[in-house]
């Protein structure tokens, strides 16, 4: 028998019916894939007024199936203490002592390789409060280890400004009065905010103000000069 894989209504007015008109939504793939599709359009207003269009998968090209691009790894969880690029001293020296954080989670353990160890792009899909901002941490203190605190610039990017003015309350505390890394927020206001990213070398912003200082990135050195870049909630900021 048939099975309808999507149904909808589409009015079309009298006055439109010498125009051209788009309709798209999207089906499923079975599984295995059948020789064709048909596509059912029927008036419900005049009798006869059906038509039926095959949509053949004989020449149909689907890309490979690809495993998860990271294989999960059986770890163990890596002690704070042995984290590299003063990792340990950042949390140990915080009031309370870190809150006796000791081990690095499953998130931080699975990345901390690439993250301490490699140049390449690193993408963390993880639930809110799994621990993304420590492995941010992690990167920044090694871009600061391999460049030195001189020209490792990092940009961190936060969707909406809420979320970047928590960041760097915490990240001001941890990078610049415990390790001496200079650490900043961006205002929005440009001049200021050029003066700041000389000067600093952790760059907290909004998507937005980031969006203002760096459209003109190839007249702006100290734009150029950015060694590390995290965008975070990267699902938010196409609506922020």
């Amino acid at each position: 028998g048939e099975k309808i894989l999507h149904s909808e209504y589409f009015t079309l007015k009298y006055q439109n019916k010498d125009e051209e008109h788009s309709v798209s939504f999207t089906v499923p793939l079975l599984d295995p894939i059948p020789p064709q599709y048909f596509i059912r359009v029927t008036s419900d207003a005049w009798l006869g007024g059906d038509t039926v269009i095959p949509v053949s998968f004989k020449h149909l090209l689907l890309p490979e199936k690809f495993a998860a691009p990271t294989e999960l790894l059986d770890l163990q969880p890596i002690p704070i203490r042995e984290a590299k690029f003063g990792f340990s001293k950042m949390y140990s020296k915080l009031q309370g002592g870190g809150d006796g954080f000791k081990l690095l989670n499953p998130i931080q353990t699975q990345t901390y390789q690439t993250l301490t160890e490699f140049d390449e792009n690193v993408y963390v899909s993880a639930p809110a409060g799994s621990g993304k901002s420590v492995c941010a941490e992690l990167a920044i203190l090694r871009a600061v280890a391999t460049h030195g605190v001189e020209n490792a610039r990092c940009v961190y990017c936060a969707p909406i400004e809420d979320i970047a003015e928590a960041r760097y309350a915490d990240w001001k505390v941890k990078f610049e009065d415990i390790m001496g890394i200079p650490t900043c927020i961006l205002t929005g206001d440009v001049p200021t905010d050029l003066k700041l990213l000389e000067r600093s070398r952790v760059i907290v912003s909004s998507a937005k103000n980031w969006d203002i200082l760096s459209r003109r990135w190839k007249q702006r050195k100290n734009v150029q000069k950015v060694k590390l870049f995290i965008a975070d909630a990267l699902h938010l900021i196409g609506g922020a």
